[in-house]
């Protein structure tokens, strides 16, 4: 591995020593407006394009795209951290020299997801054809000692082009995959599949199509719910509303709950916004399920919270979250009452990361604070209920162009706080 130049190494010592102050306990008293933001350096690694996180435990991992500080095609790395963000493991770099070349952007991120020592890593790459081609998937059953390439889930699609994966683990450690091919043809709509693995990714359950037509640029989103359901949320083509789909086990059958936010939106074309998707527990073993999700629809045009007690098959007025410049948004559940929504805010000198939380299960919210300044660039910020209290990542282009990661650890509410 390269070593690190003076600069980088100093600059290193200087972000661990102000993560120290950054990355304070959750319980400390500390100004309520008082955001302080991290810009991790991985070594090796420069102009990062893609981002995705998961938690296992008390270990946060974190994949990114980037450009290799030596030149030549970008570089798929994975760190993790069990310190909560304060520092990070040296990088392993997941993709070969001989491997075509990964496509990603934000949006269409490489994905992770994480289950003991099962990690698995999937993402795009270049095929015959520019900006097109199958995903790959890399896999490691020993915590990341070691990696192998896994199985090939799309075995049904003859165009081999894969794109807009999202990736996720339960509790009994199998995972599951979804991603949007155009395997029909249609040209302007692309198809919705899904499959899962019980053995770390190596093989890959027969794939299923859960809509043969959905927004073809819009990313989804996977959750397993406090009760063991997986579910994905995804843009519709017709309307250009999000929808959910549900699955009890492994062994039951997809159902589809409808529309997320009504909307009843009609647009050709594709918003390039997809939502985000959490669960929480009730006391009686039933689960509410929380949603944040973008509509263009004119007039009302903006980011919505909704949630539902039935599983999707009714969901509550759509809340507005910020204003009507407000997208991107994901969200997390830290325990039945206490949710936290992270999402970018237009400004007119850039996009900045704005944090909403609420302590009564969505009924009320914080107004918006800002995690970066206005002027910055920010993209697609990511959150994380850990442990350690809330953590949102983020991607941030700098003023001279170049790509950065980004993280914060604010002050997180929660129910337990507002009872005592």
């Amino acid at each position: 591995m390269r070593k690190p130049s003076l600069e980088s190494r100093l600059l290193l010592a200087a972000m661990a020593a102000w993560a120290g102050l950054f990355f304070q306990s959750a319980c400390l008293a500390q100004p309520e407006a008082a955001y302080s933001v991290a810009y991790p350096v991985i070594d090796g690694l420069t102009d990062i394009n893609s981002l995705d996180v998961a938690i296992d435990g008390r270990s946060i991992h974190a994949l990114l795209v980037g450009k290799s500080a030596e030149g030549g095609r970008s570089r798929v790395v994975l760190v993790h951290s069990d310190n909560g963000g304060m520092s990070w493991t040296p990088p392993a770099f997941l993709n070969r020299p001989e491997d075509p070349q990964a496509i990603v952007r934000r949006g269409n991120d490489a994905r992770i997801a994480v289950r003991g020592n099962d990690i698995v890593a999937a993402w795009q790459t270049e095929g015959d054809l520019p900006g097109t081609g199958p995903m790959t998937v890399a896999v490691s059953r020993d915590g990341g000692k070691t990696w192998a390439r896994g199985g090939y889930p799309a075995a049904g699609d003859n165009m081999r082009n894969q794109a807009y994966l999202s990736l996720v683990a339960d509790p009994r450690g199998a995972f599951h995959l979804a991603w949007l091919d155009d395997r029909e043809e249609a040209g302007n709509t692309q198809g919705l599949r899904y499959a899962s693995s019980k053995d770390g990714g190596l093989h890959w359950s027969p794939e299923a199509t859960l809509d043969p037509a959905v927004c073809t640029c819009c990313w989804s989103r996977l959750a397993v719910l406090p009760d063991g359901a997986v579910s994905v949320l995804y843009r519709d083509a017709e309307p250009r509303d999000m929808k959910l789909a549900l699955r009890a086990g492994l062994a039951e059958d997809w159902h589809h709950a409808g529309p997320v936010g009504a909307f009843d939106w009609r647009f050709h074309g594709c918003p390039h916004c997809g939502g985000g998707l959490a669960g929480s527990g009730t006391p009686n073993g039933s689960t509410t399920l929380h949603s944040v999700v973008w509509t263009g629809k004119e007039d009302s045009a903006g980011l919505f919270y909704l949630k539902s007690g039935d599983y999707g098959k009714n969901w509550s007025s759509p809340q507005r979250v910020g204003d009507g410049h407000s997208r991107d948004g994901d969200i997390a559940a830290l325990d039945r009452e206490s949710l936290a929504i992270a999402f970018t805010r237009n400004t007119p000198d850039g996009a900045s990361v704005q944090l909403m939380q609420s302590t009564d299960n969505g009924a009320h919210w914080t107004e918006p604070r800002p995690l970066s300044a206005e002027t910055a660039r920010a993209q697609h910020p990511r959150i994380l209920a850990t442990p350690f209290g809330l953590r949102v990542f983020w991607t941030e282009t700098l003023p001279g162009g170049q790509k950065t990661w980004a993280i914060a650890a604010p002050i997180t509410h929660t129910a337990k706080q507002r009872d005592s």
